[in-house]
Protein backbone atom coordinates (compact mmCIF):
# COMPACT_ATOMS: atom_id res chain seq x y z
CA UNK A 1 0.00 0.00 0.00
CA UNK A 2 1.42 3.55 -0.76
CA UNK A 3 0.28 6.91 0.67
CA UNK A 4 -1.29 9.02 -2.05
CA UNK A 5 -0.46 12.20 -2.94
CA UNK A 6 -3.60 13.55 -2.09
CA UNK A 7 -3.38 12.46 1.14
CA UNK A 8 -3.00 15.82 3.82
CA UNK A 9 -0.31 13.42 5.85
CA UNK A 10 -0.50 15.65 9.05
CA UNK A 11 -4.11 15.02 9.29
CA UNK A 12 -2.90 11.14 8.88
CA UNK A 13 -0.57 11.41 11.80
CA UNK A 14 -3.08 12.93 13.65
CA UNK A 15 -5.36 10.13 13.10
CA UNK A 16 -3.08 7.65 13.67
CA UNK A 17 -2.29 9.40 16.93
CA UNK A 18 -5.90 9.97 18.27
CA UNK A 19 -6.84 6.32 17.19
CA UNK A 20 -3.75 5.04 19.22
CA UNK A 21 -4.64 7.25 22.35
CA UNK A 22 -8.31 6.10 22.15
CA UNK A 23 -6.93 2.38 22.17
CA UNK A 24 -4.82 2.91 24.75
CA UNK A 25 -7.43 4.21 26.99
CA UNK A 26 -10.04 1.68 26.47
CA UNK A 27 -7.46 -0.89 26.84
CA UNK A 28 -6.31 0.86 30.31
CA UNK A 29 -2.70 0.92 29.63
CA UNK A 30 -0.35 1.93 32.19
CA UNK A 31 1.73 5.02 30.82
CA UNK A 32 4.64 3.99 33.01
CA UNK A 33 4.76 1.09 30.97
CA UNK A 34 4.91 2.90 27.85
CA UNK A 35 7.66 5.43 29.29
CA UNK A 36 9.28 2.50 30.50
CA UNK A 37 9.46 0.99 26.80
CA UNK A 38 10.64 4.38 24.97
CA UNK A 39 12.70 5.73 27.75
CA UNK A 40 10.42 8.75 28.65
CA UNK A 41 8.53 9.27 31.36
CA UNK A 42 5.07 9.17 31.86
CA UNK A 43 3.77 12.79 31.97
CA UNK A 44 5.34 12.76 28.56
CA UNK A 45 3.85 9.89 27.26
CA UNK A 46 0.84 11.53 28.41
CA UNK A 47 1.15 14.57 26.85
CA UNK A 48 2.43 13.08 23.73
CA UNK A 49 -1.21 11.28 23.68
CA UNK A 50 -3.07 14.40 23.69
CA UNK A 51 -1.13 16.28 20.68
CA UNK A 52 -1.71 15.56 17.33
CA UNK A 53 2.01 14.09 16.80
CA UNK A 54 4.12 11.65 18.50
CA UNK A 55 7.72 9.90 17.54
CA UNK A 56 7.57 6.68 16.42
CA UNK A 57 9.38 5.31 18.96
CA UNK A 58 6.73 6.10 21.83
CA UNK A 59 4.20 5.19 19.03
CA UNK A 60 5.65 1.99 18.69
CA UNK A 61 6.27 1.01 22.68
CA UNK A 62 2.11 2.41 22.62
CA UNK A 63 0.51 0.48 20.53
CA UNK A 64 3.20 -2.27 21.86
CA UNK A 65 1.97 -2.29 25.15
CA UNK A 66 -1.82 -1.75 24.19
CA UNK A 67 -2.05 -4.55 22.02
CA UNK A 68 -2.80 -2.84 18.74
CA UNK A 69 -2.20 -4.10 15.32
CA UNK A 70 0.18 -1.82 14.12
CA UNK A 71 -0.17 -2.49 10.58
CA UNK A 72 -4.15 -2.65 10.74
CA UNK A 73 -4.18 0.66 12.42
CA UNK A 74 -2.11 2.45 9.59
CA UNK A 75 -3.93 0.68 6.62
CA UNK A 76 -6.86 2.12 8.14
CA UNK A 77 -6.35 5.27 8.40
CA UNK A 78 -5.11 5.90 5.23
CA UNK A 79 -7.96 4.40 3.90
CA UNK A 80 -10.12 6.55 5.47
CA UNK A 81 -7.44 9.80 4.59
CA UNK A 82 -7.88 8.42 0.97
CA UNK A 83 -11.56 8.24 0.94
CA UNK A 84 -11.89 11.87 2.13
CA UNK A 85 -9.32 12.97 -0.34
CA UNK A 86 -11.53 11.61 -2.93
CA UNK A 87 -14.49 13.46 -1.97
CA UNK A 88 -12.46 16.49 -1.50
CA UNK A 89 -11.34 15.94 -5.45
CA UNK A 90 -14.88 15.15 -6.79
CA UNK A 91 -16.22 18.70 -5.02
CA UNK A 92 -13.58 19.97 -7.19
Amino acid sequence: MTIDKSIDCLALAKSVVRQTRDDVLISKTQMTSIAGRCGRNRTTVSRSLDADDMTLSMWFASVSESGIDPLDLIDKKIREQSALADKENARR
